[in-house]
């Protein structure tokens, strides 16, 4: 139960860390990490009766997560997204696994649901003391990757020839 409440209290400080210190990808992965973390806390099985099954509520809330990664993965001019983008993947995919084997044992599915929490939390970390180390040397840091961008004007049938 202390690496719970390790994992808890690491997650809470990078979290408010990357809130307080980091650019919008990291501010909204920080955010979506805690009320994800929150939401599974409150429709987690109890312990005994836990990794039996597929937890369905788990998997709503691991899915939903998985859905905002991926959207600050894709605009975020940031390359650790991509990575937690993925490892929150691959925890969402141990209940694929669990629900297309159901004979997988229960502390499989519980490694495999949860052990990617732990590098995700390092690479917010990584991300967000970068973020400050650009912006503390004055080089700036573009949040997305088209900020500052001109939007290009459409093409008109007259500019091609037509």
């Amino acid at each position: 139960m202390e690496r719970v409440i390790i994992f808890n209290m690491l997650q809470l400080l990078v979290s408010l860390y990357a809130v307080r210190r980091g650019g919008a990808p990291e501010r909204i992965t920080a955010i979506a990490l805690v009320i994800a973390a929150l939401a599974t806390y409150g429709l987690q099985r109890s312990f005994p009766s836990r990794f039996y099954n597929v937890e369905g509520g788990v998997l709503m809330i691991d899915l939903a997560l998985f859905g905002v990664l991926i959207a600050v993965a894709l605009h975020a001019d940031r390359w650790w997204t991509l990575w937690v983008a993925a490892m929150q993947g691959l925890g969402a995919g141990a209940h694929l696994v669990k629900a297309l084997n159901p004979d997988t044992l229960r502390v499989v599915y519980a490694i495999l649901s949860a052990v990617w929490s732990y590098p995700i939390i390092v690479l917010l970390f990584l991300g967000t003391v970068r973020h400050c180390k650009r912006v503390a040397s004055g080089s700036g840091d573009l949040d997305w990757s088209m900020q500052g961008q001109p939007r290009s004007a459409p093409i008109s049938r007259g500019e091609h020839g037509n």
